[in-house]
């Protein structure tokens, strides 16, 4: 069409509208896509910390198990606001971050402190965006494993 009537004629003109209500389903479609996604974010419900002769377990329940991610790092950023965190007797974290998620239901504490060898603190930082960032306040820097426990329990083992 385009080699007959070129890009601005009437072939032009009919692509320009196909594209268009192509667009609009396929934004239409990404939206309820979205919100069914966002109908089943997984809710993040509570935070204990428990302390073994080798390691430090910190357990996050959860409605169901979600997308998770976990990085150590020297500076904890509150997601939401750009903020530096501190957590008390920390001197490295943990930044933890589940999605889709929200703290719909969260009952427990927000700050979660310890006398355990290597977890200090535990602090849920909030919900932005579909992700809930959880930080977890170290001794010092120190190896860890993620472990699903059970539909609704996620644990991070921390190594003394």
């Amino acid at each position: 069409m385009f080699l007959t009537y070129g890009a601005m004629g009437r072939g032009g003109l009919l692509v320009a509208t196909v594209l268009g209500a192509a667009a609009a389903v396929f934004a239409g479609s990404v939206s309820a896509g979205m919100a069914a996604t966002q109908a089943t974010n997984a809710h993040l419900l509570g935070i204990s910390v428990e302390s073994y002769s080798t390691y430090d377990r910190v357990i996050l329940d959860v409605s169901s198990v979600p997308g998770y991610t976990i990085t150590a790092t020297d500076e904890l950023i509150h997601d939401g606001s750009g903020k530096d965190v501190t957590l008390p007797n920390s001197n490295t974290y943990l930044d933890v971050e589940l999605s889709p998620a929200d703290t719909v239901g969260y009952a427990g504490a927000t700050l979660v402190t310890t006398t355990d060898a290597e977890v200090k603190a535990v602090e849920q930082l909030g919900t932005y965006e579909g992700y809930v960032q959880v930080g977890i306040g170290l001794d010092h820097a120190s190896g860890y494993t993620v472990t699903v426990l059970s539909a609704t329990q996620l644990a991070i083992d921390v190594a003394h």
